[in-house]
């Protein structure tokens, strides 16, 4: 048994393995480069985040581990210098990304192992279902070969549940406030795990052997909190951005409208196919359900509470239907499907193992279809390629957003003229110009970005007037007429960008790009050969 479970464990961490280096050292996320850049910024900052669209534990976190890495790669600081490191991160960012990536999948791994063991305090006999449950899950594969605070999130998330249903169980008290403390932590990782804190109250509420006392009770309240502004302490410290920043989220909201239905059953599609499509877990944790509920009702409900909320909170939620937005109920998910597979999977090892392969297959083949695909040749890279031999230095390109385009590097007068302009504004992002502008390896294209509003990319509206602010973004929705004004002379669109059926206010500029442009390479997706977007490099006629 504890061979096989290494072999699973094993496998589970050759998924996520697979697409570590992914795209590197292009930025192929559109979530990554913002994650990574305010933890860049944060020790210049004594660690005074920049936004707080996220908490800041994660950033902290990955901050102190850059900090070790300058020292290695520096040699304590005596070969090269903090410039030299601001440049490393700008031109070639891939060990800064390697680096949060390894985080992110060592916490996925451990998040596994924490269910696990809040299984075998279940029964030490039992399979540890719900860990297989999520070994294979696609989502969770693929976000821990991300730099997102998501994988820290759901190993803080299953240490709350573990601590919780110990103490539910009849543990000492230690138990109740460390499930308390991995709650708050887990919000300061990802605001969307603070539905998860509910295991505090209720752990308190439905202890075997009676419910713990009000001081108890009071205490672990008071400490998730507590928790949350140790990872996040400028949410007390600078409270005014904070809640401005909020009120972006406010904003956010109001981007689409709300079908409250629609959001309801996508929210629980991801709910049933946590362990991936087609993989039946959904119904396992429902059969699961009803056992506890025959035989532990007060388990049954504590882990149900947690999942209703999640459900409710979503649903009322514009952007609720990102299955990663669920992660917080992923553990209490997984244990109530192991309480039905268990039953399913009976005594003989020979049922168990069908009964295992049956559930975990069809989870396994997405995510081993997502390991290879990731290690298909990307369009971005060729293209990349392709406008470095043929579109001559000094040519201005314009551009979609940076996870969908090839990487074009900037010349070193638009560096600086960019260093110059941020300084005005007082941005923090001078500094990486700077770096930029003093170690620039020569060559280069002038580089502008279409300009695109907030609710095509559906996006917090002030972080996306505060990073079009601090680069080089071209208003087109007139037409042609501002790529001329600006001296563009080649336009690349991408299938993951601007879409005019989406942003009809780029209807214009598209239609009188097929038009006044020539269309002189494609860089198409081939199934099972390519990944990545269809991109297509226009030149415009003069």
């Amino acid at each position: 048994m504890k061979r096989a479970a290494l072999a699973v464990l094993l496998l589970a961490a050759a998924l996520r393995l697979a697409g570590l280096d992914w795209g590197l050292p292009h930025t192929y996320n559109a979530d990554e480069p913002h994650i990574v850049n305010s933890a860049v910024s944060l020790g210049p900052s004594f660690f005074r985040p920049v936004s707080f669209k996220y908490p800041t534990l994660w950033p902290t976190l990955l901050s102190f581990a850059y900090g070790l890495w300058f020292l290695v790669w520096s040699v304590l600081g005596l070969r090269k210098g903090v410039v030299d490191f601001i440049a490393l991160y700008a031109f070639e960012p891939t060990s800064f990304y390697l680096i949060a990536r390894a985080l992110a999948l060592l916490a996925s791994l451990g998040a596994l192992l924490l269910v696990a063991r809040a299984e075998s305090d279940r029964d030490p006999k039992r399979w540890p279902w719900g860990a297989l449950a999520l070994c294979f899950s696609p989502v969770l594969v693929e976000i821990s070969a991300t730099a997102k605070p998501d994988s820290l999130m759901l190993l803080l998330v299953s240490a709350a549940w573990l601590c919780a249903l110990r103490f539910q169980a009849g543990a000492k008290r230690g138990w109740l406030f460390g499930a308390a403390v991995c709650s708050g932590l887990a919000a300061s990782t990802q605001y969307t795990a603070a539905p998860a804190a509910l295991v505090v109250p209720l752990a308190a509420l439905l202890r075997r052997g009676g419910p713990a006392s009000r001081g108890e009770a009071a205490l672990a309240l008071a400490l998730v909190p507590a928790a949350f502004l140790i990872g996040t302490p400028y949410a007390v410290v600078d409270a005014g951005r904070f809640l401005a920043d909020w009120g972006d989220h406010l904003d956010l909201a109001r981007l689409r409208p709300l079908d409250a239905a629609a959001m309801a059953e996508t929210v629980a599609r991801n709910a049933w196919n946590f362990g991936g499509e087609g993989a039946p877990y959904g119904a396992a944790a429902l059969l699961g359900l009803a056992v506890l509920l025959k035989k532990d009702a007060r388990r049954a409900v504590m882990l149900l509470v947690p999942i209703l909320a999640y459900f409710v909170l979503l649903s009322r939620s514009t952007d609720g239907g990102w299955a990663r937005y669920l992660f917080g109920a992923y553990p209490a998910l997984a244990l109530l499907a192991s309480e039905g597979l268990a039953l399913l999977g009976g005594k003989s090892v020979l049922r168990r193992g069908v009964v295992a392969a049956a559930f975990a297959a069809p989870a396994l083949l997405l995510s081993a279809r997502w390991a290879r695909a990731v290690r298909l040749p990307d369009t971005r890279v060729a293209a990349e390629a392709w406008i470095e031999a043929e579109i001559p230095e000094g040519d201005t390109v314009l551009l979609d957003m940076a996870h969908a385009s090839p990487r074009v590097l900037m010349s070193v007068e638009q560096v600086r003229d960019l260093a110059e302009r941020t300084e005005r504004a007082g941005s923090p992002r001078a500094r990486l110009y700077r770096a930029m502008e003093a170690r620039h390896p020569g060559g280069g294209r002038r580089v502008l970005r279409v300009q695109r509003t907030a609710r095509d990319l559906f996006t917090l509206p002030g972080h996306a007037a505060k990073s079009q602010a601090e680069g080089d973004f071209l208003d087109v929705r007139p037409g042609l007429d501002p790529a001329r004004a600006a001296r563009v002379g080649w336009v690349v669109t991408s299938s993951y960008g601007a879409d005019p059926r989406k942003a009809r206010e780029l209807a214009t500029f598209f239609s009188e790009l097929a038009e006044g442009s020539d269309l002189v390479k494609e860089f198409p997706v081939e199934p099972g050969l390519t990944a990545g977007p269809w991109l297509r490099v226009h030149r415009l006629k003069r």
